[in-house]
């Protein structure tokens, strides 16, 4: 194909489930794929290597970092211009860094003609998925996803289960103004000040993964789903506290939750470090449209902070351009 484009789902990130030197494997996850806000780029050859839009020079760096590891194992891919068309905010607890990078190996491997990449492959040559696996297997498969941890450093977190979420849940996406989660150095840095997970702590989030989100979501039982959400959430919230300062990334986000809850909606919490929050409604759309004014007014926030989006179903999706 000499002209490609890719549409990727954001990732919300519902907690970790084990670190520390006394867990056999490192990390862990649960976590949704949500069709918006999307990350949407094209790609095609060019004479020399280019970049344009949102997030350009990071795309720029991937593409050519991709490209020279490539060509070391004597594959050879062209230059390609790269335009990022729409992409979400940076650091905010959608994964956006991680479905760039993903985006961006995909398009060169279909402008080059070379077969689709796998999973592993991807890993491999982008550098993601180091901590979770959420969003390197939601951008293959979309849907709720549980990744196992890692065994070992250099490994990908194997994919345990993706389950279909219901399309009549609605999610409500939340991105206050502030500063953005903990990423990069700091990010490490927090890992590395973070005390072990204890192992009560982890068999408790494992039961709530295994005998509450994932049952309620194939019963399509929204309450029972909240309810274990709500929890998981505290507690991995809590063993976060010392790195964030509290439960959530900023106190003023626990007044969001607060009143979200008080709104009837369920499974609020916030995504990876923040400051992304989201929550889940089967109400009507004009319910919905009243929350989504009610929280706005109430907390100041712009009006393209607050959506209602639906989970995705597919994960990347890729077409030619004519």
């Amino acid at each position: 194909m000499s002209r490609i484009r890719i549409q990727t789902p954001s990732r919300l990130h519902f907690g970790l489930l084990a670190w520390g030197p006394q867990s056999p494997r490192q990390f862990g996850g649960v976590g949704l794929m949500v069709e918006a806000p999307s990350l949407v780029l094209s790609a095609e050859s060019a004479r020399q290597w280019r970049a344009e839009g949102p997030l350009a020079g990071r795309a720029l760096e991937v593409a050519t970092g991709i490209a020279s590891r490539l060509s070391a194992d004597g594959i050879d891919v062209p230059p390609c211009h790269v335009r990022i068309e729409r992409a979400p905010a940076e650091h905010v607890g959608l994964g956006v860094g991680t479905q760039l990078s993903l985006a961006v190996a995909r398009a060169l491997f279909a402008v080059s003609e070379l077969p689709d990449p796998s999973v592993e492959e991807l890993s491999a040559l982008t550098g993601r998925g180091q901590r979770s696996g959420i969003g390197l297997h939601g951008f293959a498969h979309g849907g709720l996803i549980v990744d196992g941890g890692r065994r070992r450093p250099e490994s990908a977190p194997p994919l345990l289960v993706r389950v279909g979420f219901p399309r009549d849940w609605a999610v409500l996406v939340i991105q206050p103004l502030g500063s953005p989660g903990l990423h990069g150095s700091d990010e490490l840095r927090a890992f590395a000040g973070l005390p072990p997970i204890a192992d009560r702590v982890t068999e408790r989030l494992c039961r709530l993964v295994l005998l509450g989100l994932l049952p309620a979501v194939q019963e399509r039982d929204l309450e029972s789903f909240g309810v274990a959400l709500t929890e998981l959430q505290q507690q991995v919230g809590q063993c976060f506290a010392t790195a964030q300062g509290g439960i959530y990334a900023r106190p003023e986000l626990a007044a969001i939750v607060a009143d979200l809850r008080a709104q009837g909606l369920h499974g609020v919490g916030q995504s990876s470090w923040g400051p992304t929050l989201y929550a889940f409604s089967t109400r009507p759309p004009d319910e919905r449209r009243r929350i989504l004014e009610q929280t706005r007014t109430r907390f100041g926030l712009p009006a393209d902070a607050l959506l209602w989006t639906s989970a995705s179903s597919v994960g990347s999706r890729l077409e030619p351009i004519d």
